[in-house]
């Protein structure tokens, strides 16, 4: 005779029922554990390892005898850190100035008129010659210049030269320029229009001391136009900015590094910094200590 699995005897008593139910959660339980285990094995096996040393130091350290305990030796690699400090043996790195001719080589004449060749020997004498950098001492510049125009310029020295605050120093080759002159004519005379840009590289007290390296570098562009008078040279039109520079000394009437003084809030390297170095196009609208 068949029977259909509901109407097995066993499924018409109620206590196998129940005891069946309960053999059959506890097998799932142990199911459950086991997966558990199976997952977190290695972390179960690490924190033992880490009560097992802990116990081990502790006991050593209870009995006197962790100090004649030695530890393995370990060579750990040598991590060179990524900055080292400003570059002080090639002081324009990483400037746009980094491939500019150093010095009076930086100002070249487009030919031979002897225009050109005046307006370079007074941009040499006014923002490159050690003398008037230094030892401001313009005489060499005021002395290429018309005598009517001396006591003018002499008034505002600073704008037209460049000048170094007391105690700073430039690193060898510390000057490059870079631009151009134009020749053209004003009031009936010819004039030439100079247009360059002049970097200089200072030496800092501490060169680990410092983070970028434009803050031992300074620019000066100055745009100019010189009349050629039989008297000598008649500046006028002048224009210029300067960039990543001391704004104190600057108001002064000096050029000074950035690392001279401390930064005021706002005050900085505005804009593309390339701007500041070319002597292309317009003058950027913000300067440094605006």
């Amino acid at each position: 005779m068949k029977h259909d699995i509901e109407d097995h005897p066993d499924l018409k008593d109620a206590a196998w029922i129940r005891a069946a139910n309960r053999r059959a959660k506890r097998e799932i339980r142990r199911q459950r554990r086991q997966a558990r285990m199976r997952r977190h094995s290695g972390k179960v096996v690490s924190a033992i390892a880490l009560v097992v040393i802990g116990a081990v130091l502790f006991g050593l350290y209870r009995t006197g005898r962790f100090s004649g305990a030695s530890l393995p030796s370990v060579d750990l690699p040598q991590v060179e850190l990524p900055y080292s400090g400003v570059n002080v043996a090639i002081p324009f790195t990483g400037t746009p100035a980094e491939q500019w001719p150093d010095g009076d080589k930086g100002i070249v004449a487009p030919d031979a008129d002897p225009a050109f060749e005046q307006v370079r020997q007074a941009l040499v004498a006014a923002r490159i010659d050690p003398v008037m950098l230094g030892e401001h001492k313009p005489d060499k510049f005021l002395g290429l210049l018309a005598p009517e125009v001396r006591d003018h310029v002499t008034k505002d020295i600073g704008g037209w030269t460049t000048r170094l605050k007391q105690g700073t120093k430039l690193l060898p080759n510390g000057v490059k320029a870079s631009g151009k002159m134009t020749l053209g004519e004003k009031d009936g005379l010819p004039a030439v229009t100079a247009d360059y840009v002049f970097a200089y590289a200072f030496e800092p007290p501490d060169p680990k001391s410092l983070f970028d390296q434009m803050e031992i570098v300074s620019v000066v562009r100055e745009k100019v136009t010189y009349s050629i008078t039989p008297q000598g040279l008649w500046p006028s039109d002048a224009s210029g900015h300067q960039y990543s520079i001391a704004c104190k000394a600057a108001k002064d009437g000096f050029l000074a590094p950035p690392f001279t003084e401390p930064r005021l809030h706002g005050e900085g390297a505005p804009g593309d910094k390339k701007q500041y170095f070319s002597a292309d196009g317009q003058m950027p609208i913000s300067d440094t200590c605006d």
